[in-house]
């Protein structure tokens, strides 16, 4: 519900990219902490401000499937080979998803 509120709010008041404080990284945080109310995603911090290192820090809020080792993760969850083989295929994005690890699936409170 949170990007759909967003989504409306964007239409009705549109806002400008800005490679630092309003990209798509930064941009989800407050997604991501009415996901999980008890992550500790802060506005801004280098995890944030420096793209690549925004998986660790999901991982590091539960995120993210936290079952295996971050580093194991990250390397069973490239997608390249599958999406170079699913090329136009109508059902791309569930090919893709074959045999990656799952999302964490978090129960309501």
């Amino acid at each position: 519900m949170s990007y759909a509120e967003s989504a409306n709010q964007l239409y009705e008041r549109p806002e400008f990219y800005n490679a630092l404080t309003t990209n798509c990284v930064n941009s989800i945080i407050p997604h991501a902490r009415a996901g999980n109310p008890r992550t500790s995603a802060r506005t801004f911090s280098w995890d944030i401000l420096l793209p690549g290192h925004s998986a660790r820090l999901a991982y590091g809020n539960d995120n993210l499937d936290t079952s295996i080792p971050f580093e194991e993760l990250e390397e069973r969850s490239h997608v390249n080979a599958a999406a170079q083989a699913a090329d136009q295929d109508p059902d791309f994005s569930q090919k893709i998803r074959i045999g990656l690890p799952q999302p964490r699936v978090r129960e309501v409170d």
